[in-house]
């Protein structure tokens, strides 16, 4: 394998830039659509009511929905590092899947009956929007293995992960603006607000797939990866990685990382709107603002992460975590009000987001890069597959509990549902924070 040159890194990370912008149309936007506050002027498309425990339709579906995306994780991971394909183990997936998963996203918000509730259109959802997890899957899993192949040191991974942190976040600045696009169009072509947003969502996702096809047909696996397909079951494979205690440890602190970072994302815009009462198109500019400060982080976390290493790092993200949580469940009882609320939020979210959007997968792949090495074996798709197993089981929990607890009350005249979810949360956040400092990573460190 030769060094790896810039531009390939850089065309690597237009990959993330792609699919984080689909993922942060599903993460901000997908419930705020199919839930919406009474003002916000969104047709109401499925039936808003609990249907078993206070649980309501968009939670059930959402929740079987990333359920079965968990499970066809660890499916597709196995698959991939046993592929034996000219073109190697992971572009070949990311070629065939970019297409599929930008127009199964696109109609997940162009339901069949778009005037009124209507049972078809929440059948609609519970077909579309697993398929559309099973394409994504199908394009992610790879494209994050592809990290531990093509970054040659613990250095270089971190590196790697620093620069698909930005475009990660590019991508989330651009799905949060959508609703200064959606306004735009609707005054330009005076069309409802509904079919602004979708339309919104049609032109992003086009972009998306132009993005996401790029690293899939510029890098040459045989030429800066790895080819060497393992020779172990999805069982085997499952079962050693189990077996890398401190891999455990991570997992359990990504586990409640992501289902806390599920529930701030699809409710950041009840926080701005019914906690702060600003206008939805704040919502952009404060994710905007939020990565604006993280990308002056990032080399800040690229040396100190090098230097001191990255759990320390990883355990102020973690405190950050928890205090944000604790600082919105008391907006709207603050002496300031309006935007001001919001400062705090935007800089305690950049610590969190500058560390946790590179280290996870640097330290993921230091964990195949070792496993790798001390058993001859290559299993980098699947640690990435299980580690998206574990957070999708976790943002499952979050996409059933959240919807419900919103509904007993998101609006301006009774928000008790926002604070008690920010309450539960930061609970979440703490217990992860303990599951973390059992993490050694000396040891991993010294075995590589």
């Amino acid at each position: 394998m030769v060094e790896l040159p810039r531009k390939i890194r850089v065309f690597y990370s237009l990959g993330q830039l792609g699919w984080s912008i689909l993922a942060g149309i599903m993460g901000t936007w997908l419930i705020y659509f199919y839930l919406p506050p009474e003002e916000s002027g969104i047709h109401v498309v499925i039936p808003q009511d609990s249907v078993f425990m206070g649980v309501t339709i968009i939670g059930v579906i959402m929740g079987i929905s990333t359920l079965i995306n968990a499970v066809t994780d660890l499916w597709i991971a196995n698959m991939s590092d046993r592929t034996r394909h000219r073109l190697g183990r992971r572009t070949p997936f990311m070629r065939r899947s970019a297409l599929p998963c930008a127009i199964l996203l696109v109609c997940i918000f162009f339901v069949p009956f778009q005037n009124g509730i209507h049972t078809i259109n929440s059948i609609w959802l519970l077909i579309l929007l697993p398929l559309y997890f099973v394409a994504f899957t199908c394009y992610v899993i790879p494209y994050t293995a592809l990290l531990s192949e093509l970054g040659r040191s613990t250095e270089d991974r971190i590196d790697l992960s620093t620069y698909i942190s930005v475009t990660w976040f590019l991508g989330l600045i651009i799905a949060t603006f959508a609703p200064n696009i959606w306004e735009t169009v609707m005054t330009v072509f005076d069309i409802s607000k509904t079919a602004s947003i979708q339309w919104t969502f049609a032109g992003l996702a086009a972009i998306a797939l132009i993005l996401m096809l790029i690293p899939a047909y510029t890098i040459n696996e045989n030429l800066y990866g790895s080819t060497n397909a393992t020779s172990l079951d999805i069982k085997a494979s499952v079962t050693a990685i189990f077996q890398n205690r401190d891999f455990r440890f991570f997992l359990m602190s990504e586990l409640g990382y992501w289902f806390t970072n599920s529930f701030f994302q699809s409710s950041l815009v009840y926080y701005i709107t019914v906690l702060a009462r600003q206008k939805e198109t704040d919502v952009g500019l404060i994710v905007a603002a939020v990565g604006v400060v993280s990308f002056l982080l990032y080399p800040l976390v690229n040396r100190l992460s090098k230097r001191y290493g990255k759990k320390k790092l990883m355990i102020v993200s973690f405190v950050s975590l928890f205090v944000s949580f604790i600082y919105i469940s008391l907006m709207g009882m603050l002496p300031f009000n309006g935007f001001l609320q919001l400062i705090p939020i935007v800089l305690l979210s950049a610590v969190t987001s500058a560390i946790s959007g590179i280290l996870p997968n640097a330290i993921v792949a230091d964990c195949a890069v070792y496993d790798a090495s001390s058993s001859g074996e290559n299993k980098e798709a699947l640690y990435f597959g299980v580690r998206s197993f574990l957070t999708k089981f976790g943002t499952a929990l979050s996409v059933i509990i959240l919807p419900t607890i919103l509904a007993i009350g998101n609006s301006i005249h009774d928000d008790s549902g926002i604070r008690i979810s920010v309450i539960i949360a930061a609970l979440v956040a703490l217990l992860s924070l303990f599951a973390f400092l059992k993490y050694d990573e000396k040891k991993i460190s010294a075995s590589m």
